[in-house]
């Protein structure tokens, strides 16, 4: 009986430690129109890959769910490499979620254009959601795919 009791409270402990602290603070920064500084940007790709580590990435193309090609798979990933060479995209309103946005420059395929990308992530969840490769002159081959991340 006793040891019974030492065990639902030692679990009720580990279920009460979850979150890690740092994340409300920062959803409620992430909230904000103000762009995030280089400090802010590091804590929020940290919370980024702690979210999606060992997930493996998808892309949903209509009903489909399909693994990205090498080619582009590295591209999406490629932008949570580095937070200081990504700026604030700011904030968008996706099918009820915040989103925040993080960009850089793309390598494009036409060496005569400039390219961007733009990576995604849900406010509350931390999680990539969409990844955005724009070419500077429309109609140029500008691709989105909307991410999933699966266990």
């Amino acid at each position: 009986m006793r040891r019974a009791a030492l065990l639902m409270i030692a679990s009720s402990l580990v279920a009460c430690q979850g979150e890690d602290p740092v994340r409300p603070a920062l959803r409620t920064r992430l909230k904000q129109e103000t762009r995030l500084t280089p400090a802010e940007m590091r804590t929020f790709f940290d919370q980024i890959a702690a979210s999606i580590a060992g997930k493996k990435l998808m892309v949903r193309e209509g009903a489909l769910a399909r693994p990205l090609d090498d080619r582009h798979g590295g591209s999406v990933l490629a932008l949570l490499s580095a937070p200081e060479s990504v700026s604030d995209a700011g904030l968008e309103v996706e099918g009820g979620h915040l989103w925040r946005g993080v960009e850089a420059d793309a390598t494009p395929a036409l060496a005569e254009l400039s390219a961007s990308q733009t990576l995604w992530i849900d406010v509350d969840s931390f999680v990539p959601r969409r990844y955005e490769f724009k070419y500077s002159s429309p109609g140029f081959g500008d691709y989105a795919y909307d991410l999933t991340f699966i266990p």
